[in-house]
């Protein structure tokens, strides 16, 4: 038996399953937020920035099929959204890779004070020994 899954073109996933009527009336969400997004774990980023990525490559092939129709493209204001929700994700990345360096170089400033500590109580009880 074959499944309308299977039947289906490849190629569909990269167009707007949304018929272009009904895209013409409807209100576009907005982007997400950095406030919103510092919430999320790292695998919903990961699986958002997937969404965006599909997002981005199907909102440039109905931008190339209305170029090819010499028409206009529906919802245009959508391909910003997804730039700036991925921009955002990469943003968050960024800080999250900051507070990580810095957390490690100060545990390792702690640690290298802690060593220096001990060697100089070592001097003092060798001075004291002798």
């Amino acid at each position: 038996s074959t499944t309308p899954s299977a039947m289906m073109n490849p190629l569909d996933q990269f167009r707007d399953p949304v018929p272009r009527e009904e895209r013409e009336t409807e209100k576009v969400g907005r982007s997400w937020s950095t406030k919103e997004l510092r919430r999320k774990s790292y695998d919903d980023l990961n699986r958002l920035w997937y969404v965006l990525y599909k997002e981005k490559n199907m909102l440039s092939t109905e931008a190339h099929f209305a170029r090819r129709k010499q028409a206009y493209m529906v919802q245009p204001e959508r391909k910003k959204k997804v730039q700036k929700s991925m921009a955002a994700i990469k943003a968050v990345l960024g800080e999250r890779k900051t507070e990580k360096i810095n957390a490690h170089n100060l545990l390792m400033a702690e640690k290298e004070g802690e060593e220096e500590i001990a060697v100089i109580e070592e001097i003092a009880d060798t001075e004291e020994k002798k």
